[in-house]
């Protein structure tokens, strides 16, 4: 005889609440799987909007596609006007813009099966990608069949109760692709290895991001060689950690102590830019927990050294960072610390630095203004202004752009035209340096860097810059400006008198608090302050 199911004390077996609340949030997927595709769908109809309109513009200009008149760098692909048009409208970044189009040109018009399963609610958009991205390769012959034969088995096997997950789903569409179109799979697997790609990214607090995609051999293996090396200096941090306690030596914060990611990331580094010799197998003393033991654990791990191919260049334009220390600009990884700076230093074997004028304008001339080409000097000011690309929504970092006049340059009267000024200059990326050109949208540069952009379309759209230099020139102005003094504003870490650290401002700082609490009161005279004494003031 089976026994009835017994309440849980926490609860109960049969739970309308839980229930309710189940069904409720499955409506709410099944809403935002529908709105997915009717957002696929609005994209797409945009592209395809934009590419008439490219082409009506094209005609209307005398362009004949036959004759192929117009030059090719002045043909704007309508797929980068759509991305703007989704930026000035919607105000998403550049990049996000460009995920919705090339998501929804890809499913509409190559995968509409699966469009119209996410229209039915139960497919949602991240799987929808899913299965479409391992379809991308499959001939166009057997995309159709092979579409509704894994949409079909999905739906059947929820509809079950089953809950397949990713690898499931991958593994029966290979499946499916084998019995259709078994040089797709091949395909595919050629296809990926040449989207091998690392890529850096930068991040806030002076760190960045960087990636690498790479075949599962690769990848395994250089995790390994970084694991390896990371848990061997664990271990002899341990030891060393062990030996000053026995010692009597102080102990390690446990808040100090590496963790095995941190490890594994000094061995990476330590395995390019070890400054130290790979046959130097000493440990490092004992207690010491530099970075260097990390180094060369990364070295006797088989890794050669890199450190005589850096050359960084610097520039040294430090605006005070959030914890009130200067920063340094590094032109790919950002501001950094000085901390980081001396570190890259200590593997560097020669560097380029460079204290530019923070003035607006004071690399500009009478003579280089009325010539189009722009200095080096000049294009670095730039850079260091804008921080990224200026146009509206885009982060490519102003290192990779180039230089465009806002005003365009009048090279028959350049008096007349666009001067090659700092007050007309600004960073663009190449794609939307070439939007700017050839399109109908109109910019306007201010004085202190502000762009301001109106589209074709009625929107209005303003970007700052954003670089060390712009930041510099945030800061809070002079209190008591002297108008007589042209001095350039005061330095101080360039100073010849050496200035207190963060370190010792902070030890003095404790210093008078612990003296302050442990000073004598003086002697009161007279009545002592009671509750009822009117407040001194």
């Amino acid at each position: 005889m089976t026994r009835a199911p017994q309440p849980h004390p926490g609860g109960s077996v049969n739970c309308p609440a839980i229930a309710a609340a189940g069904a409720a949030a499955v409506q709410a997927l099944y809403a935002e799987n529908i709105a997915a595709a009717a957002r696929l769908r609005a994209c797409y109809h945009l592209y395809t909007v934009c590419e008439d309109e490219q082409e009506r513009r094209d005609l209307a200009a005398g362009y004949d596609p036959e004759l192929d008149l117009k030059p090719e760098h002045a043909v704007i692909d309508p797929f980068h006007i759509a991305c703007a048009e989704i930026v000035a409208a919607y105000g998403v970044h550049n990049n996000r813009a460009r995920t919705l189009l090339t998501r929804a040109r890809t499913l509409i018009t190559r995968f509409p099966t699966l469009v119209e399963a996410m229209e039915t609610g139960r497919l949602d958009e991240d799987t929808a990608t899913l299965l479409a991205r391992h379809m991308r390769t499959v001939d166009s012959a057997h995309r159709g069949p092979i579409q509704r034969e894994i949409i079909d088995w999905l739906m059947a096997a929820i509809a079950a109760g089953t809950r397949p997950g990713r690898d499931a789903i991958l593994g029966t569409l290979d499946r499916i692709i084998t019995d259709h179109d078994p040089a797709g799979v091949r395909a595919r697997r050629a296809a990926a290895t040449r989207e091998r790609h690392i890529r850096l990214r930068r991040g806030t607090d002076g760190m960045a991001d960087l990636t690498a995609h790479l075949t599962a051999t690769e990848a395994s293996t250089l995790y390994e060689v970084l694991h390896r090396a990371a848990t061997e200096q664990a271990t002899r941090d341990k030891k060393a950690r062990l030996q000053a306690a026995r010692a009597g030596g102080d102990t390690v914060d446990a808040e100090y102590i590496r963790s095995i990611d941190e490890l594994r990331a000094d061995a990476l580094v330590a395995a390019f830019l070890d400054p130290t010799d790979p046959d130097d197998q000493t440990g490092g003393q004992p207690g010491d927990h530099t970075r260097g033991d990390a180094a060369q654990t990364g070295a006797r791990a088989g890794a050669r050294p890199l450190a005589t191919q850096v050359r960084p260049t610097i520039t040294v334009l430090a605006p005070l960072g959030p914890d009130g220390e200067p920063e340094v600009y590094l032109p790919r990884g950002g501001p950094a610390t000085i901390e980081a700076l001396i570190e890259l230093l200590a593997r560097s074997v020669g560097a380029t630095i460079t204290v530019p004028h923070t003035q607006p304008g004071t690399a500009d001339s009478p003579t280089a203004a009325r010539r189009y080409r722009i200095s080096a000097e000049l294009a670095h000011r730039i850079r260091l202004r804008d921080g990224t690309c200026r146009h509206p929504g885009c982060s490519v970092p102003a290192q990779d752009c180039d230089i465009d006049h806002c005003r365009p340059f009048n090279h028959t009267d350049p008096d007349s035209g666009g001067l090659t000024i700092e007050a007309n200059l600004a960073s663009m990326c190449r794609q939307h340096h070439r939007f700017k050109t050839f399109h109908g949208w109109h910019y306007h540069l201010a004085p202190d860097g502000t762009l301001t952009v109106t589209t074709d379309t009625g929107h209005t759209l303003t970007t700052h810059p954003t670089g060390p230099l712009a930041r510099w020139r945030q800061r809070d102005p002079d209190p008591d400006p002297d108008p007589t003094d042209d001095a350039p504003p005061r330095r101080p870490w360039l100073d010849p008198r050496p200035q207190a650290t963060h370190w010792l401002r902070r030890a003095r700082r404790l210093a008078a608090e612990r003296a302050a609490n442990t000073t004598t009161p003086p002697p009161t005279t007279g009545h002592p302050t009671t509750d009822t004494d009117p407040p001194p003031f």
